[in-house]
């Protein structure tokens, strides 16, 4: 059946049974889910959960709501018009701002690429770590770069193979966003949350009694904060999602299904991903309660000696098993995290390719251009991407505002929507999410920009890189006290992990 004849069928239902129908149909919101669930969000959540703990809950919450509203104007203005959103910028707005837009979302899709091969060839050494294999060498994470990127040309391919590949790949991108789920769940629940705390802290009241008391944030929680608001809402995931919605044949009757769709392919796991990312970081690694802040990890890995023990307990005091499965199970998330995000940019790739270079989106252009964020693969010698994928985000950052702003101008255009117009409260509702967005990502983008111009400076002038250096993580202090033996987190393997002697969670 159609999916227009479905929308049929289900329009005249109750409200839960035909939000229930629509779980069947959902699927351009989970490839949003999975392009943002990449490298640039997991460092953001390692970093601010190391750091603060559970202070900084609020802040991936808050990027995804901005995020809901923005792709839902953009599902408005789509399912309304039937329009190529790159055309529409063309011929509504400007020329320059269309080439302004693409040009600027395919380098990002490009430079982002880079993070993910770091993070899927980690996570496939961490899992071999744990049944005992060791991949980490240059031979090997040269093999897992090709296996992973003939697998994700392979998965692409299925979108581009018709109907049925489409259902294929897109329930490949829901297992794999899922799994991220269920594998920093796991971690969460085993290590214990504090729901005192993670309430202060989702809630902002946490942030607010420190800014409140005259306290302030550590310089180091600055980029974390706008590469996690940046890589929330990406330049590339407002290109892709129109298309997708497109290539599903979307129309006005399927206005609610696109609005449902988001809430639960996008808003729904990327809440629950990044906040168990965080816990998982915090319940291990991060400050003790009462402390004001803890030290700056970059390696998720480095949650595997607190972890170890915990598992450990639970198999009967075998710590070799208990070291493992956690190396198993952060070895899987991180591959999820990174492979999934690596097929949907080469996925938004194909489609950018093809209209700035204006190919046909319907022959093998498409599937050509798909490749042209391969050269990421370079990325699987990097250690841990941390400053990439961080640094990326924030770089990113200050071209998604001008992107929101021409989203509004055409959503408030009669010549362009029609009778699809936003009227009365609904339009001043649309704007006023639009406007907070644009102010939020504005003021992100401005301090994010602050502070790569400080680093830059710092490393143009090496006399101030000692006052700056990051203190170890307290997994790192007790598994080295010796400082000249000390290496750091972000050179360290798994198999180095696995052997430090780290006691259990600290209460």
């Amino acid at each position: 059946m159609e999916i227009n004849d479905q929308i049929d069928a289900i329009a005249s239902r109750p409200a839960l049974a035909r939000w229930a129908a629509y779980l069947r149909l959902t699927g351009p919101g989970y490839l949003q889910s999975a392009m943002t669930l990449g490298g640039g969000s997991i460092a953001s959540c390692v970093v601010l959960g190391s750091l603060l703990g559970y202070e900084l809950l609020w802040v991936q919450p808050l990027a995804i709501v901005l995020g809901y509203f923005i792709l839902a104007a953009i599902a408005r203005q789509t399912c309304a018009t039937g329009e190529r959103p790159y055309r529409v910028f063309w011929t509504r707005l400007h020329p320059s701002l269309a080439i302004l837009w693409g040009a600027s979302a395919l380098v990002a899709t490009i430079v982002w690429h880079i993070p993910q091969y770091s993070l899927t060839a980690n996570g496939v050494v961490a899992l071999a770590e744990g049944v005992g294999w060791n991949l980490d060498s240059m031979g090997g994470r040269a093999a897992i770069g090709a296996v992973a990127l003939a697998a994700a040309a392979s998965v692409v391919g299925l979108y581009h193979s018709g109907a049925g590949g489409l259902r294929r790949y897109e329930l490949t991108v829901k297992l794999l966003v899922w799994s991220i789920v269920v594998a920093f769940g796991a971690v969460a629940l085993l290590t214990g949350i504090d729901w005192r705390r993670f309430l202060m802290g989702v809630s902002g009241a946490s942030t607010i009694a420190r800014l409140a008391s005259g306290g302030g944030f550590e310089a180091e929680a600055i980029k974390p904060v706008v590469g996690g608001l940046a890589a929330a809402v990406g330049i590339n995931m407002v290109f892709l999602y129109p298309y997708s919605l497109l290539d599903k044949r979307y129309g006005p009757r399927h206005k609610e299904l696109a609005y449902f769709d988001l809430l639960t392919g996008l808003v729904a796991p990327f809440f629950a991903a990044t906040t168990l990312m965080i816990l998982a970081v915090a319940n291990t690694i991060g400050p003790a309660e009462g402390e004001v802040s803890g030290a700056v990890v970059r390696d998720i890995r480095e949650i595997v000696p607190v972890l170890g023990p915990t598992f450990s307990r639970i198999v009967g005091g075998d710590d070799r098993i208990g070291d493992g499965l956690a190396l198993l199970i952060i070895g899987a998330g991180m591959i999820a995290v990174g492979f999934s995000t690596i097929i949907t940019h080469m996925l938004a790739a194909g489609f950018i390719g093809c209209e700035l270079f204006g190919a046909d989106r319907e022959g093998r252009a498409k599937r050509r251009f798909s490749l042209l964020p391969a050269i990421g693969v370079i990325g699987v010698a990097i250690p841990f991407p941390w400053y990439a994928a961080i640094t990326a985000s924030t770089l990113a950052a200050p071209l998604m505002p001008v992107t929101v702003v021409c989203f509004m101008v055409l959503l408030n255009r009669r010549s362009y929507m029609g009778e699809a117009t936003p009227r009365g409260f609904v339009k001043s509702f649309w704007n006023a999410m639009l406007i907070l967005a644009v102010a939020v990502l504005s003021i992100a983008a401005y301090f994010g920009m602050k502070k790569n111009w400080e680093d830059l400076r710092g490393h143009l002038r090496p006399e101030r890189q000692a006052s700056s250096v990051i203190r170890p993580s307290k997994s790192m202090e007790q598994a080295y006290p010796n400082p000249g033996d000390r290496i750091e987190p972000s050179a360290i393997a798994p198999s180095a992990i696995r052997s430090a002697t780290v006691p259990a969670r600290r209460s």
